[in-house]
Protein backbone atom coordinates (compact mmCIF):
# COMPACT_ATOMS: atom_id res chain seq x y z
CA UNK A 1 0.00 0.00 0.00
CA UNK A 2 1.80 3.39 -1.20
CA UNK A 3 1.53 6.31 1.92
CA UNK A 4 1.41 8.52 -0.93
CA UNK A 5 -2.43 7.93 -1.56
CA UNK A 6 -4.33 9.94 1.03
CA UNK A 7 -7.54 11.43 1.92
CA UNK A 8 -6.19 14.80 0.18
CA UNK A 9 -4.96 13.28 -3.10
CA UNK A 10 -8.91 11.75 -2.90
CA UNK A 11 -10.41 15.13 -2.60
CA UNK A 12 -8.81 16.09 -5.65
CA UNK A 13 -9.50 13.09 -7.77
CA UNK A 14 -12.92 13.55 -6.51
CA UNK A 15 -13.50 17.22 -7.82
CA UNK A 16 -11.28 16.48 -10.98
CA UNK A 17 -13.81 13.52 -11.37
CA UNK A 18 -16.51 16.03 -10.62
CA UNK A 19 -15.55 18.46 -13.32
CA UNK A 20 -15.09 15.91 -15.95
CA UNK A 21 -18.46 13.92 -15.97
CA UNK A 22 -21.26 12.90 -13.83
CA UNK A 23 -20.52 11.92 -10.66
CA UNK A 24 -20.16 8.23 -9.87
CA UNK A 25 -20.31 6.56 -13.31
CA UNK A 26 -19.91 3.17 -13.59
CA UNK A 27 -16.51 1.91 -14.81
CA UNK A 28 -18.82 -0.84 -17.46
CA UNK A 29 -19.80 2.60 -19.30
CA UNK A 30 -15.45 3.90 -19.55
CA UNK A 31 -14.40 0.46 -21.71
CA UNK A 32 -14.29 2.74 -24.70
CA UNK A 33 -11.74 4.04 -23.16
CA UNK A 34 -10.14 1.58 -20.95
CA UNK A 35 -10.46 -2.45 -22.94
CA UNK A 36 -10.62 -4.61 -20.33
CA UNK A 37 -7.94 -6.53 -21.91
CA UNK A 38 -5.24 -6.71 -19.12
CA UNK A 39 -4.53 -9.64 -17.06
CA UNK A 40 -3.35 -13.06 -16.47
CA UNK A 41 -1.19 -14.35 -19.72
CA UNK A 42 -2.93 -17.67 -19.58
CA UNK A 43 -5.32 -18.82 -22.49
CA UNK A 44 -7.94 -17.12 -20.43
CA UNK A 45 -8.24 -12.97 -19.68
CA UNK A 46 -8.74 -13.10 -15.69
CA UNK A 47 -11.94 -11.11 -15.24
CA UNK A 48 -11.67 -8.46 -12.62
CA UNK A 49 -14.25 -6.88 -10.11
CA UNK A 50 -13.52 -3.47 -11.97
CA UNK A 51 -14.78 -3.92 -14.88
CA UNK A 52 -18.48 -5.17 -12.86
CA UNK A 53 -19.33 -2.15 -11.26
CA UNK A 54 -22.69 -0.88 -10.29
CA UNK A 55 -24.18 1.94 -11.33
CA UNK A 56 -24.72 4.68 -8.77
CA UNK A 57 -26.96 8.43 -8.36
CA UNK A 58 -24.46 9.22 -5.47
CA UNK A 59 -23.90 13.41 -5.63
CA UNK A 60 -20.81 14.86 -5.16
CA UNK A 61 -20.33 15.33 -1.62
CA UNK A 62 -21.63 11.37 -1.13
CA UNK A 63 -18.97 10.16 -3.60
CA UNK A 64 -16.58 12.13 -1.73
CA UNK A 65 -17.42 10.64 1.68
CA UNK A 66 -17.95 7.14 0.94
CA UNK A 67 -14.84 7.31 -1.25
CA UNK A 68 -13.24 8.31 1.49
CA UNK A 69 -14.41 5.48 3.60
CA UNK A 70 -13.90 2.66 1.69
CA UNK A 71 -10.19 3.59 1.15
CA UNK A 72 -9.52 4.83 4.54
CA UNK A 73 -11.35 1.02 5.88
CA UNK A 74 -9.70 -1.08 3.15
CA UNK A 75 -6.25 0.70 4.14
CA UNK A 76 -6.65 -0.48 7.21
CA UNK A 77 -7.43 -4.17 6.57
CA UNK A 78 -4.38 -4.41 4.67
CA UNK A 79 -2.36 -3.63 7.54
CA UNK A 80 -4.28 -6.15 9.80
CA UNK A 81 -3.70 -8.77 7.28
CA UNK A 82 -7.74 -9.49 6.01
CA UNK A 83 -6.18 -8.91 1.96
CA UNK A 84 -9.50 -10.09 1.26
CA UNK A 85 -11.60 -7.37 3.09
CA UNK A 86 -9.07 -4.95 1.82
CA UNK A 87 -9.87 -5.21 -1.76
CA UNK A 88 -13.48 -5.28 -1.43
CA UNK A 89 -12.96 -2.01 0.27
CA UNK A 90 -10.57 -0.82 -2.44
CA UNK A 91 -13.07 -2.13 -5.44
CA UNK A 92 -16.00 -0.18 -4.01
CA UNK A 93 -13.39 3.11 -3.56
CA UNK A 94 -12.29 2.87 -6.89
CA UNK A 95 -15.81 2.14 -8.80
CA UNK A 96 -16.72 5.29 -7.22
CA UNK A 97 -13.71 7.05 -7.90
CA UNK A 98 -12.31 5.31 -11.52
CA UNK A 99 -9.88 8.19 -12.24
CA UNK A 100 -7.90 7.31 -9.21
CA UNK A 101 -5.23 4.43 -10.95
CA UNK A 102 -3.11 4.24 -7.81
CA UNK A 103 -6.22 2.11 -6.32
CA UNK A 104 -5.32 -0.75 -8.41
CA UNK A 105 -1.48 -1.13 -7.39
CA UNK A 106 -2.90 -1.32 -4.20
CA UNK A 107 -5.91 -3.92 -5.08
CA UNK A 108 -3.22 -6.00 -6.80
CA UNK A 109 -0.75 -5.88 -4.08
CA UNK A 110 -3.53 -6.95 -1.24
CA UNK A 111 -3.96 -10.09 -3.91
CA UNK A 112 -0.30 -10.65 -3.98
CA UNK A 113 -0.03 -11.17 0.01
CA UNK A 114 -2.95 -12.75 -0.59
CA UNK A 115 -1.16 -15.53 -3.18
CA UNK A 116 -3.86 -14.72 -5.74
CA UNK A 117 -1.35 -14.05 -8.34
CA UNK A 118 -3.52 -13.90 -11.28
CA UNK A 119 -5.69 -11.56 -10.13
CA UNK A 120 -2.52 -9.47 -8.94
CA UNK A 121 -1.13 -9.59 -12.15
CA UNK A 122 -4.49 -8.23 -13.82
CA UNK A 123 -4.71 -5.28 -11.42
CA UNK A 124 -1.27 -4.35 -11.58
CA UNK A 125 -1.51 -4.84 -15.14
CA UNK A 126 -4.32 -2.53 -15.63
CA UNK A 127 -2.43 0.09 -13.24
CA UNK A 128 1.15 -0.09 -15.45
CA UNK A 129 -1.71 1.00 -18.72
CA UNK A 130 -3.39 3.45 -16.94
CA UNK A 131 -0.57 5.46 -15.52
CA UNK A 132 -0.83 8.71 -18.35
CA UNK A 133 2.43 8.97 -19.92
CA UNK A 134 2.88 12.70 -18.79
CA UNK A 135 2.05 11.64 -15.27
CA UNK A 136 4.63 13.71 -12.41
CA UNK A 137 4.94 13.80 -8.83
CA UNK A 138 2.28 15.28 -6.95
CA UNK A 139 4.72 16.76 -4.09
CA UNK A 140 7.88 16.56 -3.33
CA UNK A 141 8.16 13.62 -1.16
CA UNK A 142 5.69 11.40 -3.69
CA UNK A 143 7.34 9.19 -6.06
CA UNK A 144 8.08 9.10 -9.63
CA UNK A 145 4.96 7.80 -11.09
CA UNK A 146 6.89 6.72 -14.55
CA UNK A 147 9.63 4.70 -12.66
CA UNK A 148 7.42 3.20 -10.12
CA UNK A 149 5.42 2.39 -13.80
CA UNK A 150 8.22 0.55 -14.80
CA UNK A 151 8.92 -1.18 -11.37
CA UNK A 152 5.61 -3.01 -11.20
CA UNK A 153 5.89 -3.70 -14.90
CA UNK A 154 9.30 -5.51 -14.21
CA UNK A 155 7.04 -6.92 -11.14
CA UNK A 156 4.30 -8.66 -12.84
CA UNK A 157 7.23 -10.20 -15.26
CA UNK A 158 8.07 -12.06 -12.36
CA UNK A 159 4.68 -12.76 -11.06
CA UNK A 160 4.31 -14.15 -14.75
CA UNK A 161 7.22 -16.92 -13.99
CA UNK A 162 5.77 -18.27 -10.62
CA UNK A 163 4.72 -21.71 -11.36
CA UNK A 164 2.05 -23.76 -8.92
CA UNK A 165 3.79 -26.57 -6.87
CA UNK A 166 1.31 -29.66 -7.45
CA UNK A 167 1.89 -32.58 -5.44
CA UNK A 168 0.27 -35.94 -6.07
CA UNK A 169 -0.29 -38.78 -4.15
CA UNK A 170 -1.19 -42.11 -5.90
CA UNK A 171 -2.97 -46.07 -4.58
CA UNK A 172 -0.98 -47.38 -5.03
CA UNK A 173 2.47 -44.98 -4.39
CA UNK A 174 4.88 -44.46 -7.37
CA UNK A 175 2.61 -43.81 -10.28
CA UNK A 176 4.29 -42.06 -13.16
CA UNK A 177 2.51 -38.30 -13.13
CA UNK A 178 2.92 -36.07 -16.69
CA UNK A 179 1.15 -32.52 -16.60
CA UNK A 180 0.36 -32.09 -20.42
CA UNK A 181 -1.48 -29.92 -22.28
CA UNK A 182 -2.02 -29.09 -26.28
CA UNK A 183 1.41 -27.10 -26.12
CA UNK A 184 2.80 -30.47 -25.13
CA UNK A 185 4.04 -32.10 -21.49
CA UNK A 186 5.00 -29.57 -19.16
CA UNK A 187 6.43 -31.92 -16.52
CA UNK A 188 7.15 -35.62 -15.56
CA UNK A 189 7.53 -36.94 -11.83
CA UNK A 190 6.67 -39.60 -9.97
CA UNK A 191 3.96 -39.42 -7.16
CA UNK A 192 5.22 -37.73 -3.53
CA UNK A 193 7.34 -35.66 -5.64
CA UNK A 194 6.46 -31.48 -5.75
CA UNK A 195 5.74 -30.64 -9.30
CA UNK A 196 6.44 -27.04 -10.73
CA UNK A 197 4.32 -25.72 -13.74
CA UNK A 198 2.93 -22.43 -14.80
CA UNK A 199 -0.41 -21.41 -14.57
CA UNK A 200 -3.24 -22.45 -17.14
CA UNK A 201 -5.37 -25.56 -18.07
CA UNK A 202 -3.33 -29.13 -17.73
CA UNK A 203 -4.32 -33.12 -18.34
CA UNK A 204 -3.52 -34.57 -15.39
CA UNK A 205 -1.89 -38.16 -16.26
CA UNK A 206 -1.29 -40.67 -13.54
CA UNK A 207 0.18 -44.22 -14.88
CA UNK A 208 1.51 -47.26 -13.21
CA UNK A 209 2.53 -51.03 -14.42
CA UNK A 210 -1.00 -52.88 -13.80
CA UNK A 211 -3.56 -50.10 -13.58
CA UNK A 212 -5.52 -48.14 -15.39
CA UNK A 213 -4.26 -44.40 -16.65
CA UNK A 214 -6.05 -41.82 -15.13
CA UNK A 215 -6.70 -38.88 -16.56
CA UNK A 216 -8.32 -35.68 -14.83
CA UNK A 217 -8.16 -32.07 -16.29
CA UNK A 218 -6.66 -29.42 -13.80
CA UNK A 219 -7.01 -26.02 -13.83
CA UNK A 220 -3.71 -24.52 -11.76
CA UNK A 221 -3.03 -20.66 -10.71
CA UNK A 222 0.14 -18.36 -10.98
CA UNK A 223 2.13 -19.54 -7.37
CA UNK A 224 -0.53 -21.58 -6.01
CA UNK A 225 -0.15 -24.82 -4.36
CA UNK A 226 -2.14 -28.20 -5.46
CA UNK A 227 -2.56 -31.43 -3.89
CA UNK A 228 -4.50 -34.36 -5.43
CA UNK A 229 -5.24 -37.83 -4.65
CA UNK A 230 -5.68 -40.58 -7.15
CA UNK A 231 -7.06 -44.23 -6.36
CA UNK A 232 -5.52 -46.58 -9.34
CA UNK A 233 -7.95 -48.95 -10.91
CA UNK A 234 -5.86 -52.34 -11.41
CA UNK A 235 -5.89 -53.30 -14.97
CA UNK A 236 -7.93 -56.57 -15.59
CA UNK A 237 -7.45 -59.50 -17.53
CA UNK A 238 -10.40 -62.38 -18.10
CA UNK A 239 -10.55 -65.70 -16.36
CA UNK A 240 -11.86 -68.43 -18.72
CA UNK A 241 -12.41 -72.19 -17.20
CA UNK A 242 -14.34 -74.83 -18.51
CA UNK A 243 -15.21 -77.68 -15.49
CA UNK A 244 -16.73 -81.50 -16.58
CA UNK A 245 -18.76 -82.20 -15.47
CA UNK A 246 -21.07 -79.55 -17.17
CA UNK A 247 -22.88 -79.04 -13.76
CA UNK A 248 -19.97 -78.86 -11.92
CA UNK A 249 -20.00 -75.52 -9.43
CA UNK A 250 -17.07 -73.20 -9.73
CA UNK A 251 -16.06 -70.92 -6.77
CA UNK A 252 -13.80 -67.82 -6.59
CA UNK A 253 -12.28 -68.06 -3.12
CA UNK A 254 -16.01 -68.29 -1.28
CA UNK A 255 -17.96 -66.88 -3.80
CA UNK A 256 -19.86 -69.10 -6.22
CA UNK A 257 -19.25 -67.89 -9.56
CA UNK A 258 -20.76 -70.02 -12.49
CA UNK A 259 -21.68 -73.49 -12.97
CA UNK A 260 -19.47 -75.83 -15.43
CA UNK A 261 -17.96 -72.57 -17.25
CA UNK A 262 -17.14 -68.86 -16.04
CA UNK A 263 -15.72 -66.24 -18.01
CA UNK A 264 -14.90 -63.54 -15.85
CA UNK A 265 -12.66 -60.21 -15.61
CA UNK A 266 -10.43 -59.94 -12.89
CA UNK A 267 -7.80 -57.77 -11.55
CA UNK A 268 -4.07 -59.48 -11.88
CA UNK A 269 -3.74 -61.47 -8.70
CA UNK A 270 -3.46 -65.02 -7.91
CA UNK A 271 -6.68 -66.65 -6.90
CA UNK A 272 -7.88 -69.93 -5.50
CA UNK A 273 -10.43 -71.42 -7.92
CA UNK A 274 -12.35 -74.77 -6.43
CA UNK A 275 -14.38 -76.75 -8.84
CA UNK A 276 -16.74 -79.53 -7.30
CA UNK A 277 -19.59 -81.83 -7.77
CA UNK A 278 -21.55 -84.54 -6.51
CA UNK A 279 -19.59 -88.03 -6.77
CA UNK A 280 -16.39 -85.70 -7.82
CA UNK A 281 -13.31 -84.82 -5.85
CA UNK A 282 -13.17 -81.84 -5.39
CA UNK A 283 -10.95 -79.80 -7.38
CA UNK A 284 -9.01 -76.55 -5.59
CA UNK A 285 -6.20 -74.57 -7.47
CA UNK A 286 -4.03 -71.71 -7.47
CA UNK A 287 -4.35 -69.99 -10.58
CA UNK A 288 -2.88 -66.59 -11.48
CA UNK A 289 -4.80 -63.91 -14.03
CA UNK A 290 -2.42 -61.75 -15.59
CA UNK A 291 -3.89 -58.03 -16.66
CA UNK A 292 -4.56 -57.52 -19.86
CA UNK A 293 -4.37 -61.25 -20.79
CA UNK A 294 -6.43 -64.31 -20.76
CA UNK A 295 -5.92 -67.15 -18.48
CA UNK A 296 -7.89 -70.22 -20.18
CA UNK A 297 -8.20 -73.48 -17.99
CA UNK A 298 -9.66 -77.17 -18.49
CA UNK A 299 -10.41 -78.78 -15.33
CA UNK A 300 -12.03 -82.47 -15.01
CA UNK A 301 -13.27 -83.57 -12.11
CA UNK A 302 -12.14 -87.05 -10.88
CA UNK A 303 -14.91 -89.72 -10.15
CA UNK A 304 -14.98 -89.92 -6.65
CA UNK A 305 -13.31 -93.67 -5.51
CA UNK A 306 -15.77 -96.63 -5.17
CA UNK A 307 -15.45 -98.39 -2.39
CA UNK A 308 -14.55 -102.11 -2.78
CA UNK A 309 -13.89 -103.10 0.98
CA UNK A 310 -16.90 -105.03 1.25
CA UNK A 311 -16.74 -106.91 -2.06
CA UNK A 312 -13.38 -108.17 -0.85
CA UNK A 313 -14.12 -109.14 2.55
CA UNK A 314 -16.70 -111.91 0.79
CA UNK A 315 -14.15 -112.87 -1.66
CA UNK A 316 -11.82 -113.41 0.81
CA UNK A 317 -13.90 -115.33 2.85
CA UNK A 318 -14.76 -117.49 -0.15
CA UNK A 319 -11.06 -117.74 -1.42
CA UNK A 320 -9.81 -118.08 2.04
CA UNK A 321 -11.92 -121.17 2.33
CA UNK A 322 -11.13 -122.70 -1.28
CA UNK A 323 -7.50 -121.86 -1.00
CA UNK A 324 -7.59 -123.84 2.15
CA UNK A 325 -9.23 -126.81 0.78
CA UNK A 326 -7.22 -126.99 -2.00
CA UNK A 327 -3.88 -127.01 -0.14
CA UNK A 328 -5.33 -129.47 2.67
CA UNK A 329 -6.56 -132.18 -0.58
CA UNK A 330 -2.95 -133.39 -0.70
CA UNK A 331 -3.51 -135.23 2.23
CA UNK A 332 -6.48 -137.23 0.36
CA UNK A 333 -8.74 -136.42 3.46
CA UNK A 334 -12.06 -134.80 2.36
CA UNK A 335 -12.70 -134.56 6.04
CA UNK A 336 -9.55 -132.35 6.89
CA UNK A 337 -9.95 -130.29 3.53
CA UNK A 338 -14.06 -129.90 4.85
CA UNK A 339 -12.61 -128.51 7.91
CA UNK A 340 -9.71 -126.68 6.74
CA UNK A 341 -12.00 -124.97 4.17
CA UNK A 342 -14.40 -123.37 7.27
CA UNK A 343 -11.47 -122.65 9.08
CA UNK A 344 -9.67 -120.59 5.88
CA UNK A 345 -12.91 -118.93 5.20
CA UNK A 346 -13.08 -118.05 8.97
CA UNK A 347 -9.45 -116.54 8.89
CA UNK A 348 -10.47 -114.71 5.39
CA UNK A 349 -13.19 -113.23 6.79
CA UNK A 350 -11.76 -111.82 10.08
CA UNK A 351 -7.92 -111.28 8.43
CA UNK A 352 -9.61 -108.80 5.56
CA UNK A 353 -12.44 -107.55 8.07
CA UNK A 354 -9.91 -105.85 10.49
CA UNK A 355 -6.87 -105.42 8.39
CA UNK A 356 -8.43 -103.90 5.05
CA UNK A 357 -8.99 -100.03 5.21
CA UNK A 358 -12.35 -98.62 5.44
CA UNK A 359 -12.11 -96.41 1.90
CA UNK A 360 -10.67 -99.04 -0.56
CA UNK A 361 -10.70 -98.36 -3.98
CA UNK A 362 -12.94 -100.44 -5.59
CA UNK A 363 -10.88 -100.90 -8.61
CA UNK A 364 -7.71 -102.22 -5.57
CA UNK A 365 -10.50 -105.06 -4.89
CA UNK A 366 -11.35 -106.21 -8.83
CA UNK A 367 -7.75 -106.77 -9.66
CA UNK A 368 -7.54 -108.52 -6.08
CA UNK A 369 -10.17 -110.87 -7.16
CA UNK A 370 -8.77 -110.44 -10.81
CA UNK A 371 -5.26 -111.35 -9.92
CA UNK A 372 -6.46 -114.19 -7.40
CA UNK A 373 -8.50 -116.50 -10.16
CA UNK A 374 -5.28 -115.99 -12.74
CA UNK A 375 -3.21 -117.24 -9.70
CA UNK A 376 -5.41 -120.18 -9.59
CA UNK A 377 -5.13 -120.59 -13.25
CA UNK A 378 -1.69 -120.21 -13.77
CA UNK A 379 -1.37 -122.83 -10.83
CA UNK A 380 -3.24 -125.32 -12.57
CA UNK A 381 -2.07 -125.17 -15.91
CA UNK A 382 1.05 -125.02 -14.66
CA UNK A 383 0.75 -128.39 -12.34
CA UNK A 384 -0.79 -129.95 -15.81
CA UNK A 385 2.30 -129.54 -17.55
CA UNK A 386 3.74 -132.12 -15.13
CA UNK A 387 1.17 -134.19 -13.56
CA UNK A 388 -2.43 -135.20 -14.05
CA UNK A 389 -2.84 -135.97 -9.93
CA UNK A 390 -5.25 -133.80 -8.78
CA UNK A 391 -3.80 -134.07 -5.24
CA UNK A 392 -0.63 -131.72 -7.09
CA UNK A 393 -2.95 -129.48 -9.23
CA UNK A 394 -5.10 -128.14 -6.29
CA UNK A 395 -2.42 -127.35 -3.81
CA UNK A 396 -0.64 -125.77 -5.99
CA UNK A 397 -3.41 -124.03 -7.82
CA UNK A 398 -4.41 -122.97 -4.18
CA UNK A 399 -1.00 -121.29 -3.25
CA UNK A 400 -1.10 -119.94 -6.33
CA UNK A 401 -4.29 -118.26 -5.79
CA UNK A 402 -2.64 -116.85 -2.76
CA UNK A 403 0.00 -115.49 -4.02
CA UNK A 404 -1.55 -113.49 -6.77
CA UNK A 405 -4.43 -112.15 -4.83
CA UNK A 406 -1.57 -110.77 -2.55
CA UNK A 407 0.26 -109.54 -5.79
CA UNK A 408 -3.28 -108.01 -7.33
CA UNK A 409 -3.22 -106.07 -4.36
CA UNK A 410 -0.19 -104.73 -3.51
CA UNK A 411 -0.64 -103.66 -7.58
CA UNK A 412 -3.70 -101.81 -7.16
CA UNK A 413 -2.82 -100.41 -3.79
CA UNK A 414 0.44 -98.38 -5.30
CA UNK A 415 -1.45 -97.89 -8.45
CA UNK A 416 -4.99 -96.73 -7.52
CA UNK A 417 -6.29 -98.65 -10.50
CA UNK A 418 -9.91 -97.34 -11.29
CA UNK A 419 -12.43 -99.46 -11.48
CA UNK A 420 -12.57 -99.73 -15.58
CA UNK A 421 -9.42 -101.05 -16.09
CA UNK A 422 -9.39 -103.77 -13.71
CA UNK A 423 -12.13 -104.87 -15.09
CA UNK A 424 -10.66 -104.67 -18.55
CA UNK A 425 -8.45 -106.93 -17.13
CA UNK A 426 -10.42 -109.30 -15.34
CA UNK A 427 -11.48 -110.10 -18.75
CA UNK A 428 -8.75 -110.52 -20.43
CA UNK A 429 -7.71 -113.04 -17.86
CA UNK A 430 -10.82 -114.78 -17.85
CA UNK A 431 -11.80 -114.87 -21.59
CA UNK A 432 -8.20 -116.14 -22.28
CA UNK A 433 -8.63 -118.33 -19.73
CA UNK A 434 -11.98 -120.18 -21.17
CA UNK A 435 -10.85 -119.96 -24.82
CA UNK A 436 -7.76 -121.93 -23.99
CA UNK A 437 -9.22 -124.68 -22.22
CA UNK A 438 -12.36 -125.04 -24.80
CA UNK A 439 -9.19 -125.72 -27.02
CA UNK A 440 -7.98 -127.78 -24.71
CA UNK A 441 -11.42 -129.86 -24.76
CA UNK A 442 -11.58 -129.69 -28.45
CA UNK A 443 -8.32 -131.04 -29.31
CA UNK A 444 -7.77 -133.58 -26.09
CA UNK A 445 -4.29 -133.32 -26.57
CA UNK A 446 -3.22 -134.62 -22.94
CA UNK A 447 -2.68 -133.10 -19.95
CA UNK A 448 0.79 -131.98 -20.93
CA UNK A 449 -0.41 -129.93 -23.97
CA UNK A 450 -3.48 -128.93 -22.44
CA UNK A 451 -1.85 -127.33 -19.60
CA UNK A 452 0.25 -125.27 -22.33
CA UNK A 453 -2.96 -124.25 -23.96
CA UNK A 454 -4.57 -122.97 -20.78
CA UNK A 455 -1.23 -121.07 -19.58
CA UNK A 456 -1.17 -119.53 -23.37
CA UNK A 457 -4.89 -118.34 -23.27
CA UNK A 458 -4.51 -116.98 -19.69
CA UNK A 459 -0.92 -115.01 -21.37
CA UNK A 460 -2.71 -113.68 -24.45
CA UNK A 461 -5.76 -112.90 -22.46
CA UNK A 462 -3.82 -111.26 -19.71
CA UNK A 463 -1.90 -108.74 -22.29
CA UNK A 464 -4.96 -108.48 -24.45
CA UNK A 465 -6.48 -107.11 -21.03
CA UNK A 466 -3.36 -104.75 -20.36
CA UNK A 467 -3.18 -103.50 -23.64
CA UNK A 468 -6.56 -102.63 -23.94
CA UNK A 469 -7.16 -101.13 -20.56
CA UNK A 470 -3.90 -98.52 -21.33
CA UNK A 471 -5.02 -97.38 -25.07
CA UNK A 472 -9.38 -97.56 -24.13
CA UNK A 473 -11.22 -95.71 -20.92
CA UNK A 474 -13.20 -98.23 -20.28
CA UNK A 475 -16.05 -98.36 -17.28
CA UNK A 476 -17.07 -101.24 -15.16
CA UNK A 477 -20.38 -101.50 -17.01
CA UNK A 478 -18.90 -101.81 -20.67
CA UNK A 479 -16.75 -104.38 -19.68
CA UNK A 480 -19.82 -106.38 -18.09
CA UNK A 481 -21.93 -105.80 -21.16
CA UNK A 482 -19.04 -107.22 -23.36
CA UNK A 483 -18.49 -110.24 -20.43
CA UNK A 484 -22.06 -110.27 -20.57
CA UNK A 485 -21.62 -110.98 -24.66
CA UNK A 486 -19.13 -113.46 -24.38
CA UNK A 487 -21.28 -115.54 -21.67
CA UNK A 488 -24.48 -115.46 -24.06
CA UNK A 489 -22.03 -116.17 -27.01
CA UNK A 490 -21.29 -119.32 -25.37
CA UNK A 491 -25.05 -120.37 -24.51
CA UNK A 492 -25.70 -120.12 -28.32
CA UNK A 493 -22.90 -121.93 -29.26
CA UNK A 494 -24.06 -124.92 -27.24
CA UNK A 495 -27.66 -124.23 -28.33
CA UNK A 496 -26.68 -124.23 -31.92
CA UNK A 497 -24.13 -127.57 -31.44
CA UNK A 498 -27.43 -129.24 -30.15
CA UNK A 499 -29.11 -128.35 -33.20
CA UNK A 500 -26.31 -129.20 -35.70
CA UNK A 501 -25.82 -132.67 -34.01
CA UNK A 502 -29.26 -134.06 -32.11
CA UNK A 503 -28.71 -137.79 -32.28
CA UNK A 504 -25.30 -137.75 -30.46
CA UNK A 505 -25.59 -139.29 -26.94
CA UNK A 506 -23.24 -139.01 -24.69
CA UNK A 507 -22.63 -143.20 -23.71
CA UNK A 508 -19.35 -143.61 -21.84
CA UNK A 509 -16.22 -141.71 -21.03
CA UNK A 510 -14.38 -143.82 -22.81
CA UNK A 511 -17.04 -143.84 -26.51
CA UNK A 512 -15.51 -142.42 -29.59
CA UNK A 513 -19.26 -140.95 -29.78
CA UNK A 514 -18.46 -139.06 -26.49
CA UNK A 515 -15.32 -137.68 -27.32
CA UNK A 516 -16.55 -135.96 -30.83
CA UNK A 517 -19.57 -134.69 -29.10
CA UNK A 518 -17.10 -133.37 -26.64
CA UNK A 519 -15.21 -131.71 -29.27
CA UNK A 520 -18.54 -130.41 -31.26
CA UNK A 521 -19.31 -128.46 -27.76
CA UNK A 522 -16.04 -127.22 -27.53
CA UNK A 523 -15.93 -125.41 -31.37
CA UNK A 524 -19.32 -124.54 -31.07
CA UNK A 525 -18.68 -122.90 -27.43
CA UNK A 526 -15.62 -121.49 -28.65
CA UNK A 527 -17.13 -119.84 -31.61
CA UNK A 528 -20.13 -118.55 -30.19
CA UNK A 529 -17.63 -116.99 -27.27
CA UNK A 530 -15.60 -115.31 -30.44
CA UNK A 531 -18.96 -113.97 -32.03
CA UNK A 532 -20.58 -113.00 -28.14
CA UNK A 533 -17.17 -110.83 -27.43
CA UNK A 534 -16.74 -109.13 -30.68
CA UNK A 535 -20.42 -108.77 -31.39
CA UNK A 536 -20.60 -107.19 -27.55
CA UNK A 537 -17.43 -105.20 -28.85
CA UNK A 538 -18.80 -103.60 -31.73
CA UNK A 539 -22.29 -102.84 -29.89
CA UNK A 540 -20.62 -100.63 -27.31
CA UNK A 541 -18.00 -99.14 -28.90
CA UNK A 542 -19.52 -95.73 -28.33
CA UNK A 543 -19.74 -95.82 -24.58
CA UNK A 544 -16.74 -94.72 -23.59
CA UNK A 545 -13.59 -93.07 -26.13
CA UNK A 546 -10.07 -94.02 -26.52
CA UNK A 547 -7.16 -92.59 -25.12
CA UNK A 548 -5.61 -90.64 -27.24
CA UNK A 549 -2.00 -90.09 -26.73
CA UNK A 550 -1.91 -86.37 -27.50
CA UNK A 551 -3.92 -83.62 -25.67
CA UNK A 552 -5.17 -80.40 -26.25
CA UNK A 553 -2.99 -77.23 -24.40
CA UNK A 554 -2.93 -73.93 -24.07
CA UNK A 555 0.17 -72.31 -23.26
CA UNK A 556 1.88 -69.06 -23.25
CA UNK A 557 4.82 -67.86 -26.09
CA UNK A 558 6.84 -64.63 -26.83
CA UNK A 559 5.81 -63.22 -30.16
CA UNK A 560 8.54 -61.44 -32.53
CA UNK A 561 7.85 -58.18 -31.37
CA UNK A 562 8.72 -59.98 -27.46
CA UNK A 563 4.95 -59.49 -26.62
CA UNK A 564 2.89 -62.62 -25.10
CA UNK A 565 1.05 -64.90 -27.36
CA UNK A 566 -1.34 -67.03 -26.85
CA UNK A 567 -0.92 -70.80 -28.53
CA UNK A 568 -3.15 -73.77 -28.75
CA UNK A 569 -2.01 -76.85 -29.79
CA UNK A 570 -1.50 -80.08 -28.38
CA UNK A 571 0.91 -82.34 -26.40
CA UNK A 572 1.74 -85.54 -25.24
CA UNK A 573 4.15 -88.68 -24.78
CA UNK A 574 5.36 -90.89 -27.28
Amino acid sequence: MTRSTSVASIAVAVVAAALGRAAAQPVAAQRGATPPDAGYIGREITPLEIDDCKSTDLTKDEVFKQGSEHFERGRTLYVQGDYEGAVRELVYSYCLVPSFYSILKDIGQAYERNLDCEKAIGYLERYVKQVPADAVRTDACGSDPQIDKANVARRVEVLKKLKAKIYVESQPAGAQITIANDAGVAARAHARETIEVLGGHYDLITELDGYEPYHQPIDVRIGKPYTYFVPLVAQKGRLSMQVLPTDARIFLGDRLVGIGHIDLPLEGNTYVVTSEATDRITDRRRIEVLANQVKRVQVELTAQPQIGRRQLVAFSTAAGAGATASLLYAFKNTGLAGAGSVGGGAAGFFGSLFLLPGDLPLGTSNLTVTATVGGGILGAGASLLFTRRLEVIYPVAGASAVLGGTFGYIIGDRTRINVGDAAMINSGIVWGSVAGALFAASFDPGHVVGGGLVLSGLGMGTVGGLLLQSNFSVTRSHAALIDVGGLIGIIGGLALESLVYPTQTVRSSTDMVDARSQEHLANFALGGMAVGLLAAGVLTRNLDNPKIPVAPTITQAAAGDGRAATVYGVAGRW
